[in-house]
């Protein structure tokens, strides 16, 4: 395991916490939405806090490419819901895009999003 692994791992726990059963099992494939239950806004803001730890350049990055989701209206996020059984395009809305613990790493090796 590299250096840049163990670091993110160590960060990342500390934010996750522990789980009520079990142990936190991170692994490169671990997506920050789906499998730690993270919302977009605290997803953004740990960002941020990881970019500002290991000197991650995030110019190229944006939460909403992510998670499109998060900048709806309640309004506009209840219509999305009501479209998704019948609209592709509502379904990756709502579901979004993984931002795994694997792309952290690869990120924080080059230093930049």
């Amino acid at each position: 395991m590299t250096d840049a692994w163990n670091n993110l791992v160590e960060f990342i726990a500390k934010d996750a916490g522990d789980p009520l059963v079990g142990k936190l099992n991170l692994t490169r494939d671990t997506d920050l939405y789906h499998d730690l239950d993270m919302e977009p806004k605290r997803i953004a803001l740990l960002i941020d806090q990881w970019a500002a730890t290991f000197g991650v350049n995030l110019a190229d990055f944006s939460i909403d490419d992510y998670y499109p989701s998060a900048k709806l209206g309640l309004g506009s996020f209840f219509m999305t819901v009501v479209k998704s059984p019948f609209s592709a395009q509502a379904r990756e809305t709502l579901g979004g895009q993984a931002i795994t613990l694997g792309m952290l790493e690869e990120a924080m090796k080059r230093g930049e999003w």
